[in-house]
């Protein structure tokens, strides 16, 4: 429901946003107090504040359950990153125990498909798309290592170590995109964006002498707010946005793997 955020940067996208949100909201306040007569106002500032601090709960609540959630399924995708690229090294350094022939196929594949990943599939990802030929490159690895055929019984401990270590990376790239592809449902977007929105325009109605300190309250209010749902949005999916979980596991394992950058 939020994926448009990702169409801007953050620097830009989270100060606009307050800005907007305030604005909006001291003019919506503007107008509700010209509109209002002094019998509208909540005269009794005690029995709102409370009305005003349970409605504040709620939305504290909902928004920390949300942050904790998107920050879990943030830091998740990124260890899910690391399980397929350590998978990679972990079968590239195997397959130096396998023939030749099966050895050059699979390490050959490996460094295209880390290549692919770079180039063309973490591009993808940032549209909530995913790359036709890295998914044939990782299968094509998986071929490579069953068409292993052990000539001895021990290398048969070797394809097995292999295939684990096939199964492992083959089953983190599918979470990682699944982690892509999936956010915050939007009846909890709505949810959320309702309760704020009550929230803010409640606070309209208390009786305040100064107008110029209900206006700050209330700006101060909506920035804080909106902050947040920003914060959410650019965390719900991992691999988009100036946030975005990068290729960075992949490319350390292949200048390791090919002793690029040691000294």
């Amino acid at each position: 429901m939020m994926t448009w955020v990702y169409a801007l940067p953050a620097w830009f996208l989270m100060p606009a946003s307050v800005i907007v949100m305030c604005a909006f909201s001291v003019l919506a306040l503007s107008i509700t107090r010209q509109r209002l007569t002094r019998n509208d106002l909540i005269t009794h500032n005690d029995v709102a504040g409370a009305i005003l601090a349970m409605l504040g709960t709620v939305l504290a609540v909902m928004m920390s359950f949300m942050v904790a959630g998107v920050w879990q399924e943030y830091d998740s995708a990124g260890q899910s990153t690391q399980t397929e690229a350590s998978a990679l090294a972990d079968l590239y350094h195997l397959a130096n125990a396998m023939p030749a022939a099966q050895r050059a196929g699979i390490q050959t594949g490996i460094d295209r498909y880390i290549s692919q990943l770079e180039s063309d599939e973490w591009p993808l990802m940032k549209h909530g798309l995913q790359s036709w030929k890295a998914f044939q490159t990782a299968y094509a690895i998986e071929d490579a290592v069953i068409g292993h055929n052990p000539a001895v019984a021990g290398t048969s401990l070797v394809q097995s170590q292999g295939l684990t270590y096939v199964a492992t990376f083959l089953d983190a790239r599918r979470e990682r995109l699944y982690d892509n592809a999936s956010g915050i449902p939007g009846v909890l977007w709505s949810t959320m964006l309702a309760v704020g929105v009550i929230t803010i325009f409640f606070s309209f109605y208390f009786k305040v002498e100064r107008p110029i300190a209900q206006y700050i309250m209330v700006a101060t209010l909506t920035a804080v707010i909106t902050l947040i749902y920003i914060l959410i949005a650019e965390l719900d999916y991992p691999f988009r946005g100036d946030i975005a979980i990068g290729p960075d596991a992949f490319v350390h394992v292949y200048n390791s793997l090919h002793h690029i950058g040691f000294r």
